[in-house]
């Protein structure tokens, strides 16, 4: 009866609880853990906290994940740490959380595994590190506020690990400007300023609430796809270029024109993060070498 009251008093907790055993497996997710990160228990049970699903940073966009997760020195010295963090949840977007780890022991004090208590904790880690130019120029771009390169990066490698585990396929644009050396030349910051807040605007308008947008470079925006086939990322892709060609962009006292060059590709379990940049990369190239203003999907086949 005891047992049964305390684990109904886990449930409800409010905050999220999850145990690791001795090499860092998942072996227990609390009902409060499945509301703050949108992942179920089924989900993540057997897997090993290093894996990269939740992608855990601290405000300076420090990883701790992998060799360096946050496991590692409670296991290893039963120590009680404690962290503010950044995660990301199963949908994609990034947000704070207050985590404590705690060891676990046996009857003959030594460590099994190590459990860690987790809140939602938006009203004090946002306030800490808005204004904290460490955490801006780690996570988002200054201009199009959009999530940068680094973040989206951890968003292929978390969609990737959800691909390899739970077959969901996603797919990811490059997106390019054209032209956008002479554009910059003559425009200078202020094509910065009008022309990519308006394509980052258009693109996030364009995509579905699930996907995610971000800057890729400083002449290149990108977004990954999630659940989506071939056709699916080819009409997306398509679109996106319609729309910005039709657009008028205003810069001082007149309009110009934008066209973009859009590389798309569908994730295989064989695909890395680096494979799938380098195809992507290779995609829009072969875009810009026909005069732009187009849209190609990556294929094996030259």
């Amino acid at each position: 009866m005891a047992s049964t009251n305390y684990r109904n008093l886990i449930e409800n907790l409010y905050e999220g609880l999850f145990y690791v055993d001795k090499v860092g497996r998942i072996k227990y997710w609390s009902k409060g853990a499945e509301k703050i990160t949108g992942y179920s228990s089924s989900e993540v049970f057997d897997r090993m906290c290093s894996e990269n699903f939740l992608c855990p940073t601290d405000a300076e966009g420090n990883k701790l994940y992998g060799e360096s997760n946050l496991f590692t020195i409670t296991l290893a010295t039963g120590s009680i740490k404690q962290y503010e963090l950044l995660i990301t949840h199963k949908d994609g977007h990034k947000f704070p959380i207050s985590a404590r780890i705690a060891p676990m022991y046996d009857s003959k004090d030594q460590v099994v595994g190590a459990t860690q208590l987790f809140t939602d904790n938006k009203d004090h880690l946002e306030h800490l590190v808005e204004d904290s130019e460490e955490y801006q120029n780690s996570f988002f771009d200054p201009i199009t506020k959009l999530p940068n390169h680094i973040s989206m990066e951890m968003s292929i490698d978390a969609k990737l690990s959800e691909f390899r585990r739970y077959n969901r396929p996603f797919g990811i644009l490059l997106i390019e400007i054209d032209n956008y050396e002479k554009l910059s030349n003559i425009y200078g910051d202020e094509l910065k300023v009008n022309v990519f807040t308006k394509i980052s605007t258009l693109i996030k308008q364009d995509l579905r609430p699930f996907d995610i947008a971000g800057r890729w470079s400083e002449k290149e925006f990108a977004a990954v796809l999630v659940n989506v086939r071939e056709d699916t990322v080819d009409m997306i892709g398509n679109r996106i270029i319609n729309i910005v060609e039709k657009a008028e962009f205003k810069i001082g006292k007149g309009m110009i024109n934008i066209t973009l060059s859009i590389g798309g590709i569908i994730a295989t379990p064989q695909d890395t993060a680096k494979i799938l940049i380098e195809k992507l990369l290779d995609t829009t190239k072969k875009c810009t070498r026909i005069g732009g203003n187009k849209f190609i999907l990556w294929s094996p086949v030259e």
